[in-house]
């Protein structure tokens, strides 16, 4: 099981790739951005967040797939976290 972030004020989205193009504070929720996040590593008072994409696949399971996508966010910029419940995410170690 893994434990999964959505960062929210106004909701933080990211870009499920690595597009340099992507603009996801004009976008709606979903597409090329996500709004649901892994925490992958701690540091301090930073966390380097995975980028999940909403699961496409009707016949799977999981409601998440990993991407490739990262960032880094110090903590004390937070204004809001929701934690989503437990999940799996296929690919994930």
């Amino acid at each position: 099981m893994f434990y999964h972030l959505s960062l929210f004020g106004t909701p933080w989205s990211m870009p499920i790739s690595k597009d340099v193009t992507t603009n996801c504070s004009s976008q709606p929720i979903g597409g090329t951005c996500s709004t649901v996040f892994r925490v992958e590593k701690i540091e301090g008072n930073c966390c380097t967040f995975r980028v999940l994409a909403e699961n496409t696949d009707p016949t799977s399971l999981y409601p998440y797939v990993t991407t490739n996508s990262f960032f880094t966010m110090d903590c004390g910029c937070l204004c809001a976290i929701r934690c989503l419940t437990d999940t799996y995410v296929d690919c994930v170690c």
